[in-house]
């Protein structure tokens, strides 16, 4: 008896002709068949081979502890943004990039986190990613996820990009070409480093307000690919509601904001980080171990 069946993005998954097909009909028709399915993208194995199968591992944990049982919804206790109408995310004139569209349950803060996907490149090798005629697509598609997905990690950017490509690693050839298409763009960046931000033309850093949320495993991002504004501006919506927590509290509270039911170490670095963004932004300020809203 098989307990768990894992997704890859391999040729089968670049076959399919659309978005929908990739991230929606495929996974709906095997949870209908009975399958408990988790998903594995060959980026993150390359990028953090550890991280996925501890990921994995949970998983069949998870689908062991299952089996044979009626998964009953939790009541919630935690605060739980309000999202806006059901209705199609749009956000440019892009015909190759779709954005899939989700319901939302209610009314408040938190937007849902859209999900550019960009036409599969067929392409005979990573070589052809190098070559100078391709270089005015790259950038093409570079500005449709920022138009779509911003504000993005320099990190989720590239894994966005190359994806359509069908290149799974981040080298180091490729890497360099991909920053010098960055260069080259003149784009809007924030931050540096591990941390570097990149910001579609609408948008001012400085005065972001907003922060994003999945409904969904494929909408949800790994918190090292959370920008820290992002972070402090629902830790800002917590604690509009809250007050004031203990900083354990806040950090917890703020992971499943984000959709994370554990807060392992990956992600409480991440949620630290944002609480030290809203302290430096005057949204909150910390006193005695708990973090208050001004």
């Amino acid at each position: 008896e098989y307990i768990l069946g894992i997704l890859c993005d391999g040729n089968n998954y670049h076959s399919a002709k659309t978005a929908k097909d990739r991230e929606i009909i495929q996974q709906e028709v095997l949870k209908l068949l009975g399958w408990n399915i988790h998903k594995i993208w060959s980026t993150d194995w390359w990028e953090n081979a550890n991280r996925v199968m501890d990921d994995t591992i949970e998983a069949i944990k998870r689908a062991e502890e299952n089996m044979g049982k009626i998964i009953e919804a939790e009541p919630v206790e935690s605060y739980t943004p309000a999202l806006e109408k059901t209705e199609p995310l749009v956000f440019n004139n892009f015909p190759p990039a779709e954005v899939i569209a989700v319901e939302s349950k209610s009314n408040f803060a938190g937007n849902l986190y859209p999900i550019c996907n960009l036409d599969i490149v067929r392409s005979t090798s990573s070589d052809d990613f190098l070559q100078y005629h391709n270089t005015q697509k790259i950038k093409d598609q570079i500005k449709q996820v920022l138009d779509i997905e911003a504000p993005i990690m320099r990190i989720l950017l590239a894994k966005r990009v190359l994806s359509a490509w069908g290149i799974s690693k981040l080298g180091a050839r490729i890497n360099a070409q991909f920053e010098k298409l960055l260069s080259e763009s003149n784009l809007k960046q924030s931050g540096k480093a591990a941390n570097l931000v990149f910001w579609n033309n609408t948008q001012d850093p400085t005065n972001y307000a907003d922060y994003r949320v999945a409904t969904s495993s494929g909408q949800k991002r790994d918190a090292e690919d959370i920008p820290e504004e992002e972070i402090a501006n629902g830790i800002k919506d917590i604690l509009s509601h809250q007050v004031s927590l203990p900083i354990d509290d806040l950090v917890r509270e703020t992971s499943k904001l984000f959709g994370f039911a554990r807060s392992g170490a990956n992600v409480e670095i991440a949620m630290r980080k944002g609480i030290a963004k809203a302290i430096g932004n005057g949204y909150v300020l910390e006193k005695y171990g708990r973090v208050v809203f001004i």
